[in-house]
């Protein structure tokens, strides 16, 4: 038997606010700008030095690109962007981050028909 790898390099953090304070602060400030959803998984997080930088799919249609200055410690972005999945998906073209970017969404469409 073949051993199974320890992890999955196209896995996406599901996010739940309703268990990780630091989720529910993300959720918030989706929601200040309008973004709604019930799953919401996170595509890419990079920390830098001034700032945190996220990428998150909401639902199975929606991508949202935005920057959390550390000053602010959740309560305030300084650039926010939303995208369709199809235009997002389009803009990314080939390779890891778009298998990352499908299997998300395959897992969005099933936990949104739980």
């Amino acid at each position: 038997m073949l051993p199974q790898r320890l992890n999955d390099r196209y896995s996406t953090y599901v996010l739940q606010p309703d268990r990780e304070i630091s989720d529910a602060e993300l959720v918030a400030l989706m929601s200040e700008h309008g973004v709604r959803g019930v799953v919401f998984q996170i595509l890419r997080h990079i920390p830098e030095q001034g700032e945190d930088l996220y990428t998150v799919l909401v639902d199975d249609s929606l991508v949202v690109e935005f920057e959390v200055p550390r000053t602010t410690r959740m309560t305030a972005v300084s650039e926010f962007s939303i995208f369709s999945l199809a235009m997002y998906r389009h803009e990314l073209g080939q390779g890891k981050s778009r298998i990352r970017l499908d299997q998300a969404t395959a897992n969005a469409r099933k936990l949104l028909s739980a």
